[in-house]
């Protein structure tokens, strides 16, 4: 038989690296589709809204899966694209420059688009080697120009053996490994950059082969010192730690908080050479690396590497990122809640002079703003049971809860009696408006932010702003996401929102746009859905939707669903599962 060229092994992997990825995933994990048993070809069983959690982009696990340019950095930057879309990964790791630091805001834009093309998203610029302060605020400037949130960098001083390091003859009289060495003056501007700049930097460990420079990712927490921790930590490549004689689980153990990315990778343990290896055939407790940087609250990337091969390695890479997805849907720890933001539930001095309202202090319950929906309360008071206040959180009990499998199960006895609180509303009713409000959900959670609420018109519905776990059965139900979190519930999914949620646990910020008949629905930052009241494809979508036959006016005749003037807000106690909100603000426009 032939010799097959590398040619010819890049034609083969670009037709089967699909299929590689998912039979690895759905091995890994042990699950099974509950659909047709053969995706069609170059699809993920995701594309056939399978909810088998394996083949889910989003794990349940607060961090996400990339890869890290260097693992491909032989190819050409489109291929680069191409194989990360057909193994369904959307995070990259840049390290080459393949845009250039000064280009035009324009320029950037036409960068973001043709990754956006293939659905990926650069989150990261590096590592980064500098020796030069222009080095560093070039890459810093950059990155924040293009929107990242934290760079990865190796800072360094030439040996002061090497007289004129742009000179080879010059470099080759000191041994390869000690060439570059540990700085505190380029650590001293990476402090002051990054304060700047407003960005993150990760200091990244490189084994024991490079003692002088950063061998152990404990070495770089110990040259950072005293320095700015909540701005500089540590990219955690897990096999150099390990190559080291250091276990990675204990660092993300006892140093967490201070690891802002990982470099992922499986090899054959040896303290001189760098074996890679596939994902599931290394030597690395993989499982354990994953469970910890789960219990800890990790919300940062995990980029794969796979440094081998690096012209033909995307049926390995393919292998790795199935067999890493299964095992991060395999791991099921409880989830860290996070603590109220800094400031929260306060208005800011240019939010007063704006006429926004505070409609929560963060300390009492609302019993001036809000009141509750049941019959019980009658819109006239806040319920007397269900809702609490707690470190700066409004928080409902739930009486229910969602199994395994899907199906509710009334909690003990104790519990129902302290939950049952129902929907709150405010008091007054609201036309054009800005509603802001951060939510922080649990597993399984079930919620939603619902507007022109009026308990006497349309059977007491109206339009809501999802707030939904993507473990809640509900989740795959209603018509191409329009039941997941931002969505405008059961009518217009809100897409760009799989992307801008943030992890259970974590607190994401809503806000809700209405003016005139034009609504927005907006997550982090992110501007998700928009759509007009009242139009003729408003009104289409509706009478394609359970609410039909749900609009009807005071005495009972029919009327149109969701456009009434006016309005009250409303949290929803969907009394199967816990939400906590604070910093609700709004604005009268």
């Amino acid at each position: 038989m032939a010799p097959r060229t590398s040619k010819r092994l890049r034609k083969e992997s670009k037709m089967n690296i699909a299929k590689i990825a998912l039979a690895a995933a759905v091995a890994a994990a042990g699950c099974a589709s509950t659909q047709s048993s053969e995706p069609e070809q170059g699809k993920c069983c995701c594309a056939r809204r399978d909810p088998s959690p394996s083949c889910r982009t989003q794990s349940r696990v607060p961090y996400k899966l990339g890869v890290a340019r260097y693992t491909m950095h032989a190819l050409p930057f489109d291929r680069t694209l191409e194989i990360l879309e057909n193994i369904d990964c959307h995070y990259l790791g840049l390290i080459d420059k393949t845009i250039s630091r000064d280009a035009t805001d324009a320029e950037i834009a036409d960068y973001k688009a043709k990754c956006a093309k293939h659905g990926v998203e650069v989150v990261s610029l590096g590592p980064l080697y500098y020796s030069t302060e222009a080095e560093l605020a070039a890459a810093c400037k950059f990155a924040k120009r293009y929107g990242m949130k934290y760079i990865s960098v190796v800072p360094f001083e030439w040996n002061p053996k090497i007289k004129d390091p742009s000179d080879p003859k010059e470099r080759a009289k000191v041994p390869g490994r000690e060439q570059r060495l540990e700085s505190d003056k380029m650590m001293d501007l990476l402090e002051k950059y990054c304060r700047e700049y407003d960005l993150r930097a990760a200091v990244h460990n490189h084994g024991p082969d490079n003692a002088y420079l950063y061998p152990t990712a404990e070495s770089a927490l110990k040259r950072i010192g005293k320095r700015d921790n909540k701005r500089l930590g540590v990219c955690l490549d897990v096999g150099h730690e390990r190559r080291a004689g250091l276990d990675p689980v204990e660092f993300i153990k006892k140093n967490g908080d201070r690891v802002v990315e990982v470099h992922l990778k499986n090899i054959k343990i040896d303290p001189v050479h760098n074996y890679a290896k596939e994902g599931p055939r290394g030597e690395l407790d993989i499982p354990g690396i994953l469970k910890a940087l789960a219990e800890v609250g990790f919300d940062g990337y995990c980029l794969v590497e796979y440094e081998k091969d690096f012209e033909v390695n995307d049926i390995p890479l393919a292998e790795s990122i199935g067999y890493y997805r299964g095992v991060m849907d395999a791991i099921k720890v409880a989830p860290k809640m996070a603590p109220v933001p800094a400031g929260a539930n306060t208005l800011t001095a240019q939010e007063k002079a704006e006429g926004y309202e505070l409609l929560f202090d963060g300390v009492n319950l609302p019993v001036d703003k809000w009141v509750g929906v049941k019959e019980e309360w009658g819109c006239s008071k806040f319920p007397e049971r269900g809702w609490f206040v707690k470190d700066g959180c409004l928080t409902m009990r739930p009486q229910n809860m969602i199994n395994e499998d899907g199906s509710w199960a009334k909690l003990p006895p104790e519990d129902v009696k302290l939950g049952g609180g129902g929907d709150i509303v405010t008091k007054k009713k609201y036309t054009d408006f800005i509603f802001k409000f951060d939510f922080r959900m649990t597993p399984k959670a079930n919620s939603g932010v619902k507007y022109f609420f009026d308990e006497k018109l349309n059977s007491a519905s109206c339009e809501e702003y999802q707030v939904l776990d993507s473990g809640h059965p509900d989740y795959t139900k209603g018509k191409d996401g329009n039941r997941q979190v931002a969505a405008l519930y059961d009518l217009y999914p809100a897409p760009l929102a799989e992307k801008a949620v943030k992890p259970v646990g974590q607190w994401n910020s809503g806000m809700i746009v209405s003016k005139g008949n034009k609504v927005e629905h907006w997550l982090n930052g992110v501007k998700v859905l928009e759509y007009e009241r009242g139009s003729e494809g408003f009104r289409k979508t509706v009478d394609g939707s359970k609410y039909k036959t749900w609009g009807k006016d005071a005495a009972g005749n029919p009327q149109r669903w969701g456009e009434l003037k006016s309005g009250r807000l409303l949290l929803q106690d969907h009394s199967d599962s816990t939400v906590s909100f604070c910093n609700l603000k709004v604005k009268e426009l």
